[in-house]
């Protein structure tokens, strides 16, 4: 998976692509548009987490055998 695809299913994540793909259905927005905004999203949370976050989590799982 890509980073990207956490942070776009995120609840804000989620919310911002059910508003955009509202206002490309309403008329307001251009596909294209909506697709910039979504770049910049992935940009900006890309940014804010290297810059702002200074905790890390680091994740062991344990192999599981079936027999």
């Amino acid at each position: 998976m890509a980073t990207f695809e956490l942070y776009r299913r995120s609840t804000i994540g989620m919310c911002l692509t059910e508003t955009l793909d509202e206002m490309v259905s309403n008329g307001i927005l251009s596909p294209e548009l909506a697709i910039q905004v979504l770049v910049q999203f992935d940009k900006s949370m890309t940014e804010a987490l290297e810059t702002q976050v200074k905790s890390k989590v680091t994740i062991k799982v344990k192999a599981l055998s079936f027999s």
